[in-house]
């Protein structure tokens, strides 16, 4: 995950959508080193909890990014729903190939899966 966000940094807007609250995902962002994103929504940003779509709603509504324009990675049946319930592509994560992502549009079991190209050259 790391190299990934590195990668997309500065090239995209970045965010986290969780069910956690804003401490636990702010200690959790720093113990695994991923550095600063450009939104962060807890629990307490929002009223209704994953499945519901709200957190990724307010994710996009931070970033000024469109839903429809917007990829969501996740690693839980309610979060895949949720991002799925917001407009989002859904990239399921399922490191052990066990968990049941529905709602996602692709499933890889390693973000190294993951292609991103360059528009800019």
């Amino acid at each position: 995950a790391d190299v990934l966000v590195a990668a997309l940094r500065g090239r995209i807007p970045i965010g986290v959508a969780s069910n956690s609250s804003r401490e636990l995902v702010e200690t959790a962002l720093r113990g695994a080193g991923l550095g600063e994103f450009d939104a962060i929504v807890a629990a307490e940003d929002v009223a209704v909890a994953k499945p519901a779509p709200d957190a990724y709603l307010e994710a996009c509504r931070r970033l000024g990014v469109e839903p429809g324009r917007a990829a969501a990675i996740e690693d839980s049946p309610a979060g895949a729903a949720a991002a799925k319930a917001a407009g989002m592509l859904v990239i399921g994560l399922d490191p052990t190939g066990t968990v049941k992502l529905d709602a996602a549009d692709i499933v890889v079991q390693s973000l190294r899966e993951l292609e991103f190209s360059n528009p800019q050259g």
